[in-house]
């Protein structure tokens, strides 16, 4: 088995939760089924492990509500990247921990509050919706904005979206993945459009922002192409004699 479009997926789907090994450390791993290739950091095991074992349990049983939640009842690896009741839907009535706020901003005071209470009857409504549609590649990736606004579980919403909406879409099965912009400034300005989509106040603002988000993935030709592109081992370039500037900061 080819492990070469799985490598470039997961790296993909680690860029959510800064996963720091490379495509060539996670084809490794993949190959030899073992963690060993990884960077030594517990969050990129962590990612690795439960990302494919978050893939395994919505593909036995597929994209539904009791599959979404499948997926992030496997990410139980020991990181501060997981939730800390995994699979479980928020209720911020019953439990302190499930009160969320997304910071949309380095300003503390703009935050986008996602409901406290999430029941199973909201992601029903993000399935039916896929289901009614035509179940275009856009329609796939409205399932992975929505599940990522809704933010149902207390952590790995972003990844379990990405999950779900890859299962939709059949590219779990045919290997070709969604995923997210290749270049870094595209992923970067792809998360600005996403916290925009969070903080939309109305229709047109959402819709706005989804359609910028698209513009900035990969069409079918480079995406397809990317996830086959051979994997090389990667090497740093040398900055070691250059003073380093700035411009992307936290």
């Amino acid at each position: 088995m080819d492990n070469t479009a799985l490598a470039r997926f997961i790296t993909s789907l680690g860029t959510l939760n800064g996963y720091g090994s490379t495509v060539y450390q996670t084809k490794q791993a993949l190959d030899l089924k073992s963690t060993k290739p990884l960077n030594n950091d517990p969050d990129d095991i962590a990612i690795f492990n439960d990302s494919l074992n978050g893939i395994a349990a919505i593909k036995k049983i597929g994209f539904s509500t009791d599959g979404i939640i499948a997926i992030n009842k496997e990410f139980k690896s020991a990181s501060d990247e997981q939730p800390n009741m995994p699979g479980h839907l928020r209720n911020a009535n019953y439990n302190p921990d499930d009160r969320t706020a997304i910071l949309i901003s380095n300003d503390s005071k703009d935050a986008y509050f996602p409901p406290d209470v999430v029941t199973k009857s909201d992601l029903n409504l993000i399935v039916e919706k896929f289901n009614d549609s035509d179940k275009s590649e856009q329609d796939a990736w409205k399932v992975f904005v929505e599940i990522s606004k809704l933010q149902p579980f207390q952590d790995g919403n972003k990844r379990t979206a990405l999950i779900a909406a890859n299962d939709a879409y059949g590219t779990l099965e045919n290997e070709k993945y969604l995923i997210l912009p290749i270049n870094d400034l595209d992923r970067a300005e792809f998360t600005l459009m996403l916290m925009r989509y969070y903080s939309a106040k109305n229709e047109t603002d959402l819709e706005t922002a989804f359609s910028r988000m698209m513009k900035l993935l990969p069409n079918d030709s480079d995406r397809l192409q990317e996830l086959s592109k051979p994997i090389e081992e990667e090497h740093n370039s040398d900055l070691s004699t250059r003073k380093i500037k700035r411009e992307l900061r936290d």
